[in-house]
């Protein structure tokens, strides 16, 4: 076994002995992630109340385009509703595809202010979201720990083929050289 490969074999092993001790460090970013998205889905929770939404107006059309009509996921309509204090308000609204209709009702959120905002974001996202970034931070550390590993082999297969080419003109003699 020649000095190279033993290096090899030595940055192979530290490579994946720095990925097995990177998981620790991974599920700590996920965990605080964890917490951070949960006490912002905490907060949306107690700043945003779902309201019932009645559609006056019917959806407008999807645009048609050639022989095959757009599939339609949503549809912005005309819509009234009741504020958090008992207010009515109107305005235009965002509908499931096929609640467009007049008369029929669909959820909307709104903020303290009564304006219109998102969903708020559920624990079971937040905890997703976690997962989501301590497994990307690892496949990232991986991702570079592969990189540098491949540089590395690549210099020592370089060095490995010169000092086989010094042996082989050895070998050969100086005639084998011209």
């Amino acid at each position: 076994m020649r000095r190279s490969d033993r290096i090899e074999g030595l940055l192979a092993g530290l490579a994946v002995l720095i990925a097995v001790l990177a998981l620790p460090l991974v599920v700590i970013l996920g965990k605080a992630d964890v917490s951070h998205e949960t006490a912002a889905s905490d907060a949306q929770l107690r700043a945003r109340h779902q309201v019932t939404a009645t559609v006056l107006a019917p959806a407008p059309k999807p645009a048609s385009m050639g022989d095959s009509a757009p599939i339609a996921h949503s549809s912005r309509v005309t819509a009234s509703w009741r504020l958090p204090n008992g207010s009515p308000q109107t305005g235009v609204v965002t509908v499931p595809a096929g609640a467009g209709n007049p008369g029929s009702q669909a959820p909307i959120w709104l903020d303290d202010n009564g304006k219109q905002t998102t969903a708020p974001l559920t624990h079971a996202d937040a905890v997703t979201n976690g997962v989501l970034v301590g497994t990307f931070t690892w496949l990232c550390a991986i991702g570079l720990l592969a990189g540098a590993f491949w540089i590395a082999r690549r210099v020592l297969d370089h060095r490995r083929a010169v000092r086989w080419a010094d042996e082989w003109a050895q070998l050969a003699g100086p005639e084998a050289v011209r």
